[in-house]
């Protein structure tokens, strides 16, 4: 059986979950990932290494062109079923207007709440800004942002044959499996990785105690309030490492803020290959996910979680969508949009190294058992064995 997985831009971040869904059901079934480029921009670059995946792409960009390329993608979808990633136009709706006459399996995935996250950037931006934000929502309704997309899709989830969700927000919300944001307990093995190595090639000292934050910083994440949580631990050994820092103008902000505040204590390097993610987070003392509580998060649930479970990290987050059950016994949790509260709680993390340590080791075991691609891989082959 052939499985199209849909993918709403390959050449954005949202393609990390369907190559995530696509990686785990690749292990039985035949599978391809389809989408547009938006722009030209290539296949999102820490997924671009990996040849084991099949992608077929068409490029979108402009006004006018963009419907050709639409229609051109319709035709490229194949697949005896199809495996929608996001409830929208290019992915859920591409193939929602295809289906005439055509009575192929459409399986639905949420991982995020669309319309959250919309309404708490639309809030965000000024006048100008929204006035923007409109029209470019009006004359490019296939882009992942536009509100006439978001809301309209959103109406049409009930015509999916079959609904998986990442979290339980979602899933009281539009029902549907449950698909954590699995990861591959043998590529992320602490066994496998010498973050003494790593931090010694990267130039970081190994009396460093290295806070880590992984992933493209973004307003919802909390990047400040993990500055102002280490600035306030009195010890200089204690440095705040982000990896996945980006270009854009909040990202250079953030670096500006970081050197002010920390100047040495404060260390990024960019965005990473997906394979490098388990080699970085190696050489973490402490991992750190600091999400803020607003209608972007309580839908959104952090992958990297998963990441730092599976290579035995101790983890400290905030009190936000399912983070208090995956880490309960294997994590500390404090309340969101507080750096006391997140200062006090990796200060006891590094003074208590031995409990630390029980706690990662703890997190990898759950993972393995709860979070893995072997996990998941049972609920997806109950799904899509229905349609062999």
């Amino acid at each position: 059986m052939k499985i199209s997985v849909l993918c709403p831009d390959l050449s954005d971040n949202c393609l990390g979950r369907a190559y995530l869904l696509a990686k785990i059901l690749q292990r039985r079934y035949d599978v391809e990932i389809v989408g547009p480029i938006i722009y030209g921009r290539g296949i999102w670059w820490p997924l671009s290494h990996d040849a084991s995946i099949r992608y077929k792409c068409v490029e979108l960009g402009g006004v006018v062109s963009a419907y050709r390329g639409f229609h051109k993608l319709v035709r490229m979808i194949e697949g005896d079923v199809m495996y929608a990633s996001k409830p929208l136009l290019t992915s859920f709706g591409a193939r929602l207007l295809g289906r005439r006459g055509d009575n192929r399996p459409l399986v639905l995935d949420i991982d995020d709440w669309e319309k959250g996250s919309i309404r708490e950037h639309y809030r965000s931006l000024s006048f100008i800004a929204k006035s923007r934000y409109l029209c470019g929502s009006i004359l490019q309704p296939y882009r992942r942002g536009s509100f006439l997309n978001i809301m309209f899709h959103e109406r049409l989830i009930s015509r999916a044959d079959k609904i998986t969700v990442s979290n339980r927000f979602l899933q009281r919300k539009f029902g549907g499996e449950l698909v954590w944001h699995a990861r591959d307990t043998g590529a992320f093995c602490p066994a496998r990785f010498d973050g003494g190595a790593v931090r010694e090639k990267l130039g970081i000292d190994k009396e460093r105690k290295v806070v880590m934050f992984f992933g493209t910083p973004r307003p919802p994440k909390g990047v400040e309030d993990a500055m102002k949580a280490v600035h306030m631990i009195n010890d200089n050994k204690v440095v705040l490492i982000v990896v996945g820092m980006g270009t854009s103008k909040y990202c250079r902000g953030l670096m500006t803020i970081g050197k002010n505040m920390l100047a040495e204590r404060f260390q990024c390097f960019g965005l990473q290959p997906f394979h490098k993610l388990p080699e970085f987070m190696s050489m973490a003392d402490i991992v750190i996910i600091p999400q803020k509580k607003n209608l972007a998060t309580v839908g959104q649930l952090p992958a990297k979680v998963f990441d730092a479970m599976a290579m035995a990290k101790p983890i400290v987050t905030t009190e936000v969508s399912d983070l208090p059950e995956i880490l309960e016994g294997c994590g500390w949790i404090v309340e969101p949009g507080s750096p006391a509260q997140l200062a006090a709680a990796m200060q006891y993390v590094l003074e208590n190294p031995r409990e630390a340590e029980e706690k990662g080791q703890l997190a990898r075991q759950k993972c393995v058992e709860k979070y893995s691609w072997d996990a998941m891989e049972k609920v997806l082959v109950k799904i899509f064995s229905k349609y062999e």
